[in-house]
């Protein structure tokens, strides 16, 4: 191995440990600083993780791909009530068995489940935009999901 690809494989390790440090410490209760209670919006909160690996070369078309069709849903979720946040995380390399990784934040600790009935009726209002002419399974695919809970 030579030395830039040992320089390559310490600084994936290192992303993927940093988004792993970031995921634990965004899912500790907050308290709050009077009572030392745990704070009522970080009571009980899914946050679900959907990891995806682009097909080589469509790293950024996937990126595009979730904001221009799962953002749009979950935006009008949020205008709901439904869902509290999301956003997209790049691991920067497409090396590793994924490299885009979706988090959504729920309002309680039921997360899609506890929502399914109602995003599915805007899951059937949204018209798919696709990136170049292409859709989900032209641009990659989903890897694995997790839901973590924010006590």
């Amino acid at each position: 191995m030579t030395i830039t690809q040992l320089a390559k494989t310490m600084g994936v390790l290192m992303m993927t440990l940093i988004f792993h440090i970031n995921a634990v410490a965004s899912s500790l209760p907050a308290s709050d600083e009077k009572s030392g209670e745990k704070s009522a919006e970080k009571r009980g909160v899914a946050v679900e993780y959907t990891f995806l690996k682009s097909l080589p070369g469509e790293r950024e078309a996937l990126k595009k791909f979730i904001i221009a069709n799962w953002f749009r849903m979950d935006a009008i979720a949020v205008e709901k009530g439904l869902m509290s946040s999301y956003e997209v995380l790049d691991s920067g390399d497409d090396a590793e068995p994924w490299n885009v990784a979706v988090a959504v934040t729920y309002m309680n600790r039921a997360g899609y489940e506890g929502i399914a009935t109602e995003f599915e009726k805007i899951r059937r209002d949204h018209k798919l935009v696709l990136i170049d002419g292409k859709g989900l399974k032209d641009l990659g695919k989903i890897v694995t999901s997790r839901k973590l809970y924010r006590e």
